[in-house]
């Protein structure tokens, strides 16, 4: 007896084999410009259930590309090692090159180009017909960091029908330009971080000011050259959350994560999005982490948003 329990607890204790995932390039291209749009994607190990595998649309920040998430985030064995203890299920993750497009369409106006229509359209019926994954919104999530972790809130919120959840990790998130600063120029409109970037009118809450944009190049003519507030409103996710909320549309499940020490204090627009979202009645989960806007904060923060959006993927149709 004592034998038998002491070889069962070896086995508990025995480290558990992963199998490792695979990341590999794809290329679609776009239809309406003809031009390629190139994506990292992770292939978990092993046959895809008979519904085809859930699929994770994984957005790099500013200045990032395809193998940001790969190379920096080590999104390769974090996924292997979620996978493999059985924390989350086996899932495509599929990671494209956006260039600092801020994933919103901007071809009409000689931005970065129409990488919205890219991603939704081109991008996601290329995967859906390349590799066996769920066509469904129950089986679909998106997720990103600062930049794109606005995208992925942007692209959730206008196409909430295709997602069944969104994460953003310290996402660069701003409230719409009020409409008393409309037509000040951009030069006007790049405020001050310490001063009218964030006022704190009520003492009882730290988001009861306006969060404000600083325009400058980091836009890179996504919203206009110069800079549009107006276009930004309209693509922003505060209006995309009103508008969607009116017409009574079900919203993806929201996951917000940000560090407590962000340089570009971007916990600020998290902040103030969670209580918007608690405001209107939505539910979402809130996460401020010790760290700063880097690679340590999004390696760790990026394991509790794929947990929170395997819970909220549905079993296929």
């Amino acid at each position: 007896m004592i034998r038998l329990f002491l070889a069962l607890l070896l086995f508990a204790l025995a480290p558990v084999t992963v199998r490792a995932g695979t990341i590999e390039a794809y290329q679609v291209v776009q239809h309406e410009t003809g031009l390629p749009l190139v994506a990292s994607v992770y292939r978990p190990s092993g046959p895809p259930p008979a519904g085809g595998w859930p699929v994770l649309y994984l957005l790099h920040g500013y200045n990032g590309d395809e193998r940001s998430w790969p190379d920096l985030g080590g999104i390769g064995p974090t996924l292997d090692r979620l996978i493999g203890t059985g924390a989350i299920p086996p899932l495509l993750v599929v990671m494209p090159r956006a260039g600092n497009s801020w994933y919103v369409n901007s071809r009409d106006v000689g931005g970065p180009g129409d990488i919205e229509t890219a991603i939704v359209d081109d991008l996601r019926q290329g995967i859906e017909a390349a590799y066996p994954v769920r066509h469904d919104r129950g089986g679909r999530a998106i997720a990103g960091l600062s930049m794109g972790g606005f995208g992925a809130l942007h692209l959730a919120f206008a196409h909430p029908d295709l997602f069944a959840a969104v994460a953003s990790l310290s996402g660069a998130i701003w409230h719409n330009v009020p409409p008393e600063d409309m037509d000040k120029s951009p030069d006007a409109l790049a405020l001050i971080q310490d001063s009218a970037y964030f006022h704190r009118l009520d003492a009882t809450t730290v988001t009861s000011g306006i969060v404000l944009l600083n325009d400058g190049p980091h836009f890179n003519g996504a919203f206009g050259t110069p800079f549009d507030p107006r276009r930004f409103n309209r693509l922003n996710v505060f209006t995309l959350l009103e508008e969607q909320r009116a017409r009574g549309r079900t919203l993806p499940a929201i996951y917000l994560a940000s560090g407590d020490d962000d340089g570009l204090q971007l916990w600020r627009g998290t902040l103030a999005l969670f209580e918007t979202l608690r405001a209107d009645g939505i539910p979402s989960q809130l996460r401020i982490t010790d760290g700063a806007h880097d690679w340590s904060l999004w390696r760790q923060s990026i394991e509790g948003a794929l947990i929170f959006i395997a819970g909220n993927l549905t079993s296929p149709p």
